[in-house]
């Protein structure tokens, strides 16, 4: 499931789709998924989403937005609130630092 997730993170990715994978159902999954990675899947989803459009906001041009739609979010106003609750900051604050750093 975690390769699963790191290769088609960008893909809309349901809870039902990881539950498939391993042949379970959703409460068996959810507890096998929180016992193994101290996180829900929706959580670790979420991360892995981050983590990717980290480096595009370091290393692209591309608008906030189109960085949201290409690592799997649907919405730029979620992205923008799941990236501030891991990251502390916004998208664009995190961009100007990194500019800022080079």
């Amino acid at each position: 499931v975690l390769d699963y997730v790191d290769t088609h993170f960008k893909d809309d990715i349901k809870l039902e789709d990881a539950c498939r994978i391993l042949n379970v159902n959703k409460a068996h999954f959810c507890r096998l998924f929180k016992k193994a990675s101290g996180s829900g899947f929706v959580d670790y989803l979420n991360f892995v989403r981050i983590c990717k459009s980290e480096k595009l906001l370091a290393k692209s041009e591309k608008r906030i937005l189109e960085v949201a739609y290409d690592v799997g979010f649907s919405s730029v106003s979620y992205y923008n609130g799941i990236f501030k609750r891991y990251k502390n900051c916004t998208p664009t604050e995190y961009r100007r630092a990194q500019y800022e750093n080079r």
